[in-house]
């Protein structure tokens, strides 16, 4: 069958969008199947939905917006740039959100080459909707679930009080009396505030009409995800203390959790119908597209090859950067001692799912114990040849030793460390039930103590420039606190060990 002559023009149209696509897809393969497997958590598993929902905003607008006139426009070039910066620094920098926005970025830049800037905007709300394939960074994720664990804690305790029910609350453990219970994780509304963003934004779109509706909306996500929150565990404290407390566990608490979204989403939808019928809300006209001038072919062709070229070579140049980068040699924590300033240690070795989890090259995991001192000290020190994405320090506050134990306070400690040389760590003040811990933490790497993970990051991308070297490692020291014993004593023993037995030896295994 012999094609029509329109049919073979929108086919040399089609050609230079696809193979542009092509180039992005896979020069940039690793970092695809990086955000598929964030898309798999549990926390971020709305993004799947969220490239179709972007689809349909698109074809909700094939009345309006003329999508097979290409402008081919050299507008798409400096985001275009932009965006692979930004990929490139978010390897360099072990930041996998930089990574994410710089692929949302290549293919808005892909757009405003294909309709120009003011055609573009018509599609500004697909685009925002898209930009949450990009999983929250899991730093943000934690300190954002400890502030909502608590919020919804608080205002949980408050409801149980309010209907005679006597509780005391110790961070995020309820004490019920005949029982106890945890808010973990789980429960803090993190794992569906940001859909949670995500439909405020989809209702405003469909059903209001007027800026300050919509915006109303989304501001409501927040106190409405604590709200619903505090109902649920209020819910399960109310379980709890009637007998059917395993009406909390398994498979029935994660459908108090799917009913929680549903219930949050019907919330959202009835406040949109309301604040709809307050004031006059008028449809807004239509913005239809009027097109542009198409590009003579040699210019699409043109931008093509740029495109193939920028994605495609970035892409091989990111595959194959840790190839290039020095490893220094160093002793290996296989001799590292068990004795350390007074302290008798013990070696312990992580389980194969941990260390997959760490992506560390080497590391030394202790205990310690004094005679005399009802103290522990737990000492984990990951080292990184290199460091890139998934293959990277973790944050210390996304990543505690003391599982189950919750964050209390946070402060930088200088500690002198030599005559005249003060380094900075980062102290954590830890809490569970009646158990505390003081977690210390701080970079050592090339040479630096660093204490804030983005000044680290900046340090990454730096050092990966100048000297071609990534490597380095994470020193965490934690130690527990009897109870009656005075925080400052512990706080004093955790620096001396630091001071007067680690540091000395740091230089000898992780290189300067």
């Amino acid at each position: 069958m012999v094609k029509s002559t329109s049919e073979k023009n929108y086919l040399v149209l089609l050609l230079p969008l696809l193979a542009v696509l092509a180039s992005i897809v896979i020069g940039y393969w690793p970092i695809v199947e990086k955000l598929a497997m964030r898309w798999s958590n549990d926390d971020n598993s709305y993004c799947y939905l969220v490239v179709p929902v972007f689809l349909y905003l698109c074809w909700e607008k094939k009345d309006h917006f003329r999508f097979g006139e290409f402008n081919w426009s050299w507008w798409g070039f400096a985001p275009a740039l932009a965006s692979v910066l930004l990929i490139i620094a978010g390897e360099l920098g072990s930041v996998e959100s930089m990574l994410y926005l710089g692929l949302w970025g290549c293919v808005t830049s892909l757009i405003i080459s294909l309709y120009g800037v003011r055609r573009s905007l018509l599609l500004a709300f697909p685009l925002l909707i898209l930009l949450f394939i990009v999983p929250m960074p899991p730093y943000v994720n934690q300190v954002l679930t400890f502030k909502m664990k608590m919020a919804a804690s608080s205002l949980s305790v408050e409801m149980l009080r309010a209907v005679g029910i006597s509780v005391l609350q110790s961070g995020n453990i309820l004490d019920l009396g005949v029982t106890k219970m945890q808010v973990v994780d789980a429960c803090s509304g993190l794992r569906y505030i940001v859909s949670m963003f995500l439909m405020a934004l989809l209702v405003g779109h469909f059903f209001v009409f007027g800026l300050w509706r919509k915006v109303l909306l989304v501001a409501l996500v927040y106190p409405l995800s604590i709200f619903i929150n505090a109902m649920r565990i209020f819910i399960a404290g109310l379980l709890a203390i009637n007998g059917y407390g395993q009406l909390n566990e398994g498979v029935y608490h994660d459908a108090q959790g799917v009913i929680a979204f549903l219930v949050a989403g019907a919330i959202l939808l009835l406040v949109a119908r309301l604040i709809q019928k307050i004031g006059t809300a008028r449809q807004p006209a239509i913005r239809r597209d009027r097109g542009g001038r198409p590009a003579p072919l040699a210019v699409a062709v043109l931008i093509t090859v740029f495109y193939c070229a920028l994605f495609g070579g970035s892409g091989w140049a990111l595959q194959n950067m840790a190839g290039t980068l020095v490893i220094p040699e160093r002793t290996k924590f296989d001799a590292f001692p068990m004795e350390i300033a007074g302290w008798q240690g013990r070696r312990s070795y992580l389980s194969k799912e941990i260390l997959d989890a760490l992506w560390a090259d080497d590391y030394v995991n202790a205990s310690f114990t004094r005679p005399g001192q009802a103290n522990q000290l737990f000492l984990l020190i990951p080292y990184y040849e290199y460091q890139g994405t998934r293959h990277t320090a973790h944050a210390p506050q996304s990543c505690l030793l003391g599982g189950g134990f919750e964050m209390v306070q946070s402060s930088t400690r200088k500690v002198t460390v030599s005559p005249g040389r003060d380094i900075d760590i980062g102290l954590l003040v830890l809490q569970k039930g009646e158990l505390r811990m003081l977690a210390s933490y701080f970079f050592y790497e090339r040479g630096r103590v660093i204490v804030s993970p983005w000044e680290n990051k900046l340090y990454l991308m730096w050092d990966a420039f100048r000297l071609r070297r990534t490597d380095g490692a994470l020193v965490r020291v934690e130690l527990t606190v009897p109870p009656g014993q005075d925080l400052t004593q512990a706080e004093k023993m955790l620096t001396d060990f630091i001071a007067d037995g680690l540091w000395p030896l740091l230089p000898v295994y992780i290189p300067n």
